[in-house]
């Protein structure tokens, strides 16, 4: 969790609404740490598209849309961004990408991998509107941490999401249990390892 402070220092100045989600937001939650993460994940609504990527590009960051297939595309401006699309934002000498070239004229393929040591990759994500957040004790905003079990749920015989969950479901309270059943529910009609 040391690399939360200098993402807060990062997006201090940053006006729409943002969220850390994934791994990191529950470990904020549960107020330790559960184990090793590749990567810190970001939400925002749709609507900051546009001015994330100029935020960031001022600082600059590099900015590449997800295009599916092990492909992104380098964006120059906010302009070359499509809705509906994830980024991944670095910054310069960060080792954990590797790109190739593409047969795709302005796209280019990319590996992952994991181990972040220090703040020069963020995996940036949007919703149609600003998911639930609550505020850890330093004001740092999180996804909700049954939001966040919500989208492990997705894979949960992945060890990441079966650690997570095991780590954090035994702290919600009686209302946030309430939900994450009843979107498991809702969701995975046929029943859901999670919702027992």
């Amino acid at each position: 969790m040391t690399l939360l402070p200098e993402l807060q220092a990062l997006l201090g100045d940053f006006a729409s609404p943002w969220a850390v989600c994934g791994g990191y937001a529950l470990e904020v939650f549960a107020g330790k740490t559960i184990r090793p993460h590749g990567d810190i994940d970001l939400c925002l609504p749709e609507s900051a598209r546009r001015e994330i990527i100029r935020f960031l590009l001022r600082k600059g960051w590099h900015i590449y849309e997800y295009r599916g297939m092990g492909k992104v595309k380098p964006l120059r401006s906010p302009a070359d961004s499509e809705s509906g699309r994830n980024l991944m934002a670095l910054r310069d000498g960060c080792g954990l990408v590797s790109f190739f070239p593409c047969e795709e004229e302005g796209l280019l393929y990319h590996r992952f991998t994991p181990g972040m040591t220090e703040l020069n990759f963020l995996d940036l994500l949007f919703s149609p509107e600003m998911p639930q957040i609550c505020h850890s004790p330093y004001g740092l905003p999180i996804l909700a941490p049954e939001a966040a079990l919500l989208y492990k749920a997705a894979q949960p015989e992945s060890e990441s999401a079966q650690m997570d969950f095991a780590a954090v479901y035994p702290l919600l309270g009686s209302d946030r249990k309430a939900w994450l059943r009843a979107e498991l529910n809702a969701r995975y009609p046929d029943g859901h390892p999670w919702n027992k």
